[in-house]
């Protein structure tokens, strides 16, 4: 959790202490740096459980719309067919997906 804080300059913390079963992070923060920071967990997820954010899918992209103090903020995502539109989207050394 450490280099995603300082990443997207948040503090994370893991509320439960029972650990048989799903965790539950708390994230403090700006709008943006709690988004990036709940992503990345759940990219981080999602590589151990294929599948898991497709479970909860709706809720993490409509869950901070329109909270920021203009009323723009929202999520939204794109399907790539291959893994040269991925890389294509992150750049050389992740440098396009930190300017997104």
């Amino acid at each position: 959790l450490r280099s995603i804080e300082e990443e997207w300059n948040t503090l994370m913390f893991f509320v439960d202490t029972d650990l048989t079963r799903s965790q539950r992070v708390a994230i403090f923060g700006s709008i943006r740096g709690r988004r990036g920071s709940e992503l990345k967990v759940l990219s981080a997820i999602e590589t151990k459980m294929p599948g898991y954010l497709a479970t909860m899918h709706n809720d993490v992209i409509n869950r901070d719309r329109y909270k920021d103090e203009t009323g723009t903020w929202g999520t939204d995502y794109i399907t790539f067919r291959d893994e040269g539109e991925i890389s294509y989207a992150l750049g050389k050394q992740g440098g396009t997906r930190r300017k997104l």
